[in-house]
């Protein structure tokens, strides 16, 4: 527990990560597809990426049992990054698609999950 205490931002973002892995495996359609928006814009959503969702997020609650050397802390970064920024993306193409210019709570959320871990793997202790 003494590791989980300190890793916990990163536990609870695996955690977030899991979590919208199992709303796109459990909502049928989480992401609607606006008549102007691109064709695989409703594709994302699907079980392929809902289950790299939660091997993903379990990865990286699973590793926060244990000591983070800094390979793997950043290699739980990167691929953190990159899963919310590549929705974020894909939110935001949604959400400038759709007839009303006009950004969703749901890429306003993903878009400050993005800079909170930005913000925790420049500004947290360096391993």
């Amino acid at each position: 527990m003494k590791f989980l205490k300190q890793n916990h931002f990163w536990f609870l973002t695996g955690a977030e990560t899991f979590t919208l892995g199992l709303i796109f495996i459990f909502s049928g359609n989480f992401i609607d597809r606006p008549p102007n928006a691109p064709g695989f814009i409703a594709s994302v959503d699907d079980p392929p990426f809902a289950i790299a969702l939660l091997i993903i997020g379990l990865h990286v609650m699973f590793s926060c049992f244990d000591y983070l050397h800094k390979s793997n802390k950043d290699l739980i970064v990167f691929i953190l990054l990159f899963v919310w920024t590549f929705y974020l993306i894909i939110f935001s193409i949604h959400d400038f698609s759709a007839p009303i210019l006009m950004p969703k709570f749901t890429t306003l959320f993903i878009f400050f999950i993005d800079i909170r871990i930005l913000l925790e793997a420049f500004w947290s202790n360096p391993d």
